[in-house]
């Protein structure tokens, strides 16, 4: 069975990256509303269309990189530490002990083969 638990690390990167993502829609929310409010006072957006894009992406655009830059700092944790356990867990797999009994007419001869990571070694008994 696979273990699933994530670092406390990746916990709180992402819960900044929503928080931030948060952020992110109340920033474009509160432009959206501003900018309502300037057409009510008389701007048209078609003359002034540059400057209403560059209002919303200066507004939004830093948090909502700094909230994928976070998810994906987060992730790349996260896989690492499912490789680091995986690498710990295969070479606890191959240090494997197996006795291996072969008959030889009268003779009977048992081998115990220990295999590591780095080295083979076989004894007689």
């Amino acid at each position: 069975m696979k273990n699933n638990k994530k670092s406390p690390i990746v916990i709180v990167l992402y819960t900044l990256s929503i928080l931030i993502g948060i952020y992110t829609i109340f920033t474009v929310y509160s432009s959206y509303t501003y900018i309502s409010s300037l057409v009510e006072q008389g701007l048209v957006i078609s003359d002034e269309l540059q400057n209403v894009i560059n209002y919303y992406v200066d507004a939004s655009l830093p948090s909502l990189f700094y909230a994928i830059a976070i998810w994906g700092i987060g992730c790349i944790i996260n896989k690492l530490n499912y490789i680091t356990n995986e690498v710990k867990s295969n070479n606890q797999e191959n240090i494997i002990k197996e006795t291996i009994v072969t008959e030889s007419n009268e003779d009977v001869k048992e081998d115990i083969i220990i295999t590591e990571s780095t080295e083979d070694t076989k004894e007689e008994i």
